[in-house]
């Protein structure tokens, strides 16, 4: 390709071969310093890239780890939450029933109080106890007397002490009810929760259920 540069030239062929070397020195020198800056853009090229691709890398890991770092703080929250809502939970309930126990507590001695003086003997004593406690209740700290469906009154405790003697004369020691039925129905549950036929029939409804749940028992005349 060289020799063609000096057709028609008219040179020795010594000098045409000198010249041709020299062309074909400064073409290699040429064709070697653009190959030598291509291979040095390309591998500049290839190391940006390689960059890229590390901070690419990089980024989406300290997203993760940020990520996971999240989900475990939001999992110790709800963890620790759950465990002082558990924990409070406990202790209001354990608060209510000290409430409740306080309550039922101050009921059944205020009622234990109001039937022992109503009788001496301690299994009618249970049974009044047990009646007067379902007419009692608490409010506001006050104690307060109830009708039979458990709705507020305005009675005082001594007017539920005569209801109960009315209601329950049969428990109550020294009451004298009309008619010779519930005299007699007093005494028979004085000896043991044991009446006649006749006796019972004496009774009111009231008292007949009251008598039948405390496990009275009935004999035939």
């Amino acid at each position: 390709m060289t020799n063609e540069l000096f057709e028609g030239i008219e040179l020795e062929d010594d000098v045409k071969n000198a010249l041709s070397e020299k062309v074909n020195q400064a073409i290699k020198s040429k064709l070697d310093d653009e190959t030598k800056g291509l291979k040095s853009k390309v591998d500049e090229l290839l190391g940006e890239k390689k960059r890229a691709q590390q901070e690419r890398e990089q980024a989406q890991a300290e997203a993760k780890a940020q990520a996971e770092s999240k989900a475990q703080a939001e999992n110790d929250y709800k963890q620790l939450f759950e465990a002082q809502k558990a924990e409070a939970d406990t202790l209001r309930g354990t608060i209510e029933k000290m409430n409740t126990d306080i309550t039922r507590s101050r009921i059944s001695g205020e009622a234990g109080k109001i039937a022992s003086g109503l009788t001496k003997d301690t299994g009618r004593a249970e049974l009044l106890q047990q009646q007067i406690s379902q007419r009692l209740t608490i409010v506001d700290g006050e104690l307060r007397v109830t009708d039979q469906s458990g709705a507020l009154t305005v009675s005082t405790l001594e007017d539920l002490t005569g209801s109960i003697k009315t209601n329950y004369p049969f428990l109550v020691d020294g009451s004298q009810s009309s008619g010779g039925s519930a005299t007699r129905a007093q005494g028979s549950a004085e000896r043991g929760k044991e009446i006649s036929r006749n006796d019972f029939d004496g009774m009111s409804q009231g008292q007949r259920a009251h008598y039948i749940k405390s496990g009275g028992k009935i004999t035939n005349d």
